[in-house]
Order: C-alpha cells, then structure tokens, then sequence
C-alpha cells in the first residue's frame, strides 16, 4: 500500500497574543497623565490592528492547510488502487482554493509589516515613513529599523516578489493544481510555486522540490511572529530605559491619500506635455 508522508505541522499557538500587542497593553496601563494620553491610545489601536492582519494571515494558513488534508486522503485513495501510478493530480477545487488563500495570505503578511513600520516610527524623534519598504530605505536611520532591514534580507524581498507577481501580473498558472508526486523516499503532496516570481509571466517560471507552497506559507509566518517577538522585547527594554516612545504627540492623521480628479489630470498633461507632431499609426 502507498503511503503518503505526513504533512507539515502548522505553528503552535495560533491565534496566540502577539508580542507586540501585549508589550504595549502593559505599557499603556501605566500612562495616567493626559500629556500621553495620545500615546496610549496609540498603543492600543496600531498593534490590534497588526494583531487583526496576524489574525487573518493564520485563517489562510489553516485553510491552506485543511485543503491539503482533504486532498491526502483523495490521493491515498487513488495511489492505493493502482501501485504502478508515479503521480496524481487533481486541479480546480481545492487547488484553486489553496492558490486563493495562498494570494490573501501573502496580502495579509505585507499589511501586518506595514503597521509594524507604523509602531516602530516611535522609536525615533522625527516622524518616520509608514510603510515598511519606505523606511527600510531610511538609510540615516538606525537601531530599530535595523530589525525590519535584516527581516527584509531575509525573507520579506521574496514575499513581496510573490505577491506583486501574484497578485498584479499573473497567476502561478492559468489552471492550478495540487499534485502527488512519488519519490525515492515516498509520496508528497505538492503545490509548486515557482523559484523566478519575477519575471511575471507564467510560461517562463521554472521549478523546484525546495519550493512549495505550504512549506512556504508556514516558515514565512514564522519568520514574521520572530520579528514580532524580537520587537516585543526591545519595546519592553527601552520603555524600561526611559528612551521610547521618543514621541507623544501627532501619532494619527499622518497622511492623506490624494486622488487628482481624472479631468484635472488630463488639464495637467495638457499644460506640461511637450508637443509633437501627429504621427501615423503605421509609422514606427
């Protein structure tokens, strides 16, 4: 009889209280005084909503991870009647599922990074940018930002590459599919992801046995409850030092959104647009 191996174990403690959220909830308790009263309230509401989008990101990973269970016992079923197979596919259902959890997930985790970028502009005087690439690239700052940079060497540059592949260019294809592969050292289960997100066109993405979707989605949020630990603690250290938050004051409403009406738009390209001569569609 084949046998298929075991699936990858899901993280322990899911749906856990975030490090972030209750390092700062210990702080808050302690502010009495109006003069900080903002910063409480800050504390409050920024590492829920980081807790909301940590939330989210573990509902696709147990839904990812559910479709691939009722797919191990579908393909148990279909390799048990016939030794001889060496693969079994099965595509739509809950393939397409995985690969549209999978989508939401990788969203789920860029937000989740945003607001930390949004928390960790306190550790610092001057305001700091509100999304995570933006202040990475603050190269004047240091100290805390410093954990975010080494989290974006590590593992968020790939992330990202996913989702922008993903989610603005193309599908990993245009039918998915989650297969069963046999190797030497037994049955897999399978969805591929492709090891070259970056070239954003499907009929060029190469390959590997290393890359697989939920292995992937599971050490990815590892990686991302790591950092939350790690900036849980420094929160913890520096407020017992005295040195954070180094701001109280003007934490929300720090940038609007601004959408230039479509008529405007085309009164400015006609102001500033250099004039050419018509050229012929045929002509090059």
């Amino acid at each position: 009889m084949s046998v298929i191996k075991p699936l990858p174990k899901l993280p322990e403690n899911l749906s856990s209280q975030p490090a972030i959220v209750a390092a700062l909830d210990e702080i808050r308790f302690t502010i009495e005084d109006d003069d900080r009263a903002e910063f409480a309230w800050f504390a409050r509401e920024y590492p829920r909503i980081f807790r909301y989008h940590i939330y989210h990101a573990e509902h696709r990973l147990k839904t990812i991870h559910e479709c691939y269970r009722k797919a191990a016992f579908e393909f148990q079923l279909q390799t048990a009647e016939n030794e001889n197979l060496f693969s079994v596919s099965s595509g739509r259902g809950l393939a397409w599922q995985i690969y549209w959890d999978f989508e939401a997930f990788l969203n789920a985790i860029g937000s989740a990074l945003d607001v930390l970028a949004r928390i960790l502009g306190l550790f610092y005087a001057d305001p700091a940018p509100v999304s995570f690439s933006k202040l990475c690239s603050k190269r004047q700052l240091s100290g805390a930002v410093d954990l975010l940079r080494s989290a974006q060497h590590l593992w968020v540059h790939r992330l990202k590459d996913y989702r922008d592949c993903f989610v603005h260019y193309t599908p990993v294809d245009n039918e998915a599919w989650i297969h069963c592969h046999r190797y030497r050292d037994g049955w897999e289960i399978r969805c591929a992801i492709p090891v070259n997100p970056n070239i954003r066109e499907a009929e060029g993405f190469r390959f590997s046995r290393r890359a697989e979707l939920l292995r992937y989605s599971i050490a990815t949020y590892k990686h991302l409850m790591t950092l939350d630990r790690r900036i849980g603690q420094l929160i913890r250290k520096e407020w017992a030092k005295g040195i954070f938050p180094k701001r109280f004051h003007n934490l929300f409403f720090v940038g609007e959104r601004q959408r230039v009406p479509a008529n405007n738009r085309l009164e400015e390209d006609l102001r500033t647009r250099p004039l050419r001569s018509p050229v012929s569609p045929s002509q090059p």
